[in-house]
């Protein structure tokens, strides 16, 4: 049986806490001052400590540092909102994640059983949200296809566990790209202002191969009041119920881009093998970097790549200042099953499937992905 210190929690969250089975649950004092003399007792030896909102974020990140300098093993997990400031801030005092207060009992569960699985009995994956944002700097270079077709390989993983939301506010098309018809949009999820992450799941759509899609907007008017603010918050809201989030968003670098990038964990940078669009995506990049917005995760995928371009992957990367994570090699297979509403990735000869593998694999840091892309590597 393992043990969880809850200090200074919500009493609600507390409740559901308590209430998973298999765990012997702790309650510290919830207006707990949390000075060095709080740290657990010898006795307790807790698996996984909470900490809430019954104390100020200093004061909860000074306790981290104080109970991790003697317990390093202790998987500390802070109680907040998670935006992408208060994540890093967490990160830095020793935090393992940083979960929302209304985290429903069901991802506590696989949190808690994720941390303190015996290792002789194997591992789970961490419940960490990442929300992955797929942008690029113009249209047409295959990023919706890059990301309805990465969270089917998410959800090969993880089933159940991944949203796909569609952020491009003037034109997607993520459910025609699936043949969705959906009874809610995102226009729905942004008119419930004040309601809670449990009320957005209901807007989503299903989809056969395990994962929900929250579906764009049917016109470019239908959003046009919408703020950044309502962005991150959706965001945000998702990313306390799912495991993966993956945000298509639209071309360039517009509000949606911007505000969803402020709550991402990893950025997928979709280009083409030409001068005019590489040139483009370093221009965003460095754009991003300026801003603050580029998330630790960097991801570069090369769509179309085709030798008779007359450049090569070394080309590219030199380019951009970046290595490239994955290639996709020109193919007509991949455009004719977007148009047939059917996943690329559904078929094992499709050669958009082993390179989103390896994307995923970079993403959830599952593996070392070692790139030994070469010119013979393009169609």
């Amino acid at each position: 049986m393992s043990t969880v210190l809850l200090v200074a929690v919500d009493p609600a969250f507390g409740e559901r806490v308590s209430s998973l089975p298999g765990h012997r649950v702790v309650s510290a004092d919830r207006q707990a001052d949390l000075s060095p003399s709080d740290e657990p007792r010898s006795d307790l030896h807790p698996d996984v400590v909470f900490v809430g909102s019954g104390v100020s974020e200093e004061r909860a990140l000074t306790y981290a540092r104080n109970v991790l300098a003697d317990w390093p093993d202790l998987v500390m997990v802070l109680v907040a909102p998670p935006t992408r400031g208060v994540a890093r801030r967490a990160a830095k005092a020793g935090f393992a994640h940083v979960i929302d207060p209304a985290t429903d009992a069901a991802d506590l569960a696989r949190l808690v059983d994720g941390e303190t699985r015996d290792p002789e009995q194997g591992t789970v994956a961490s419940v960490a949200p990442r929300v992955v944002v797929v942008a690029s700097p113009k249209g047409g270079v295959g990023k919706t296809t890059t990301a309805v077709n990465l969270t089917a390989v998410l959800a090969a993983a993880a089933p159940w566990e991944v949203v796909l939301i569609d952020l491009d506010l003037q034109f997607g098309d993520v459910a025609s790209m699936l043949d969705l018809r959906p009874e809610h949009t995102v226009v729905d999820a942004f008119a419930s202002e004040g309601v809670d992450s449990m009320y957005v799941r209901t807007l989503l759509s299903t989809h056969a191969e395990g994962f929900y899609v929250l579906c764009g907007a049917t016109g470019p008017a239908d959003c046009a009041d919408v703020t950044g603010d309502q962005i991150r918050k959706l965001v945000s809201q998702l990313s306390a119920s799912f495991r993966y989030v993956v945000v298509d968003t639209s071309a360039g670098l517009l509000e949606e881009t911007l505000s969803s990038l402020e709550e991402a964990s990893d950025v997928v940078m979709v280009t083409a093998l030409d001068v005019a669009t590489l040139r483009s995506a370093r221009k965003a990049l460095d754009v991003l970097g300026d801003l603050g917005l580029l998330p630790s995760g960097r991801h570069v995928l090369l769509n179309r790549a085709d030798r008779r371009a007359g450049l090569s992957v070394r080309d590219a990367e030199r380019m951009l200042g970046l290595p490239i994570t994955t290639v996709v090699p020109m193919s007509d297979r991949i455009a004719l099953a977007a148009n047939h509403g059917q996943l690329a990735v559904g078929t094992k000869r499709n050669p958009l499937r082993k390179p989103l593998q390896i994307l995923t694999a970079e993403i959830t840091e599952s593996r070392t992905v070692h790139h030994t892309h070469r010119g013979e590597k393009l169609s």
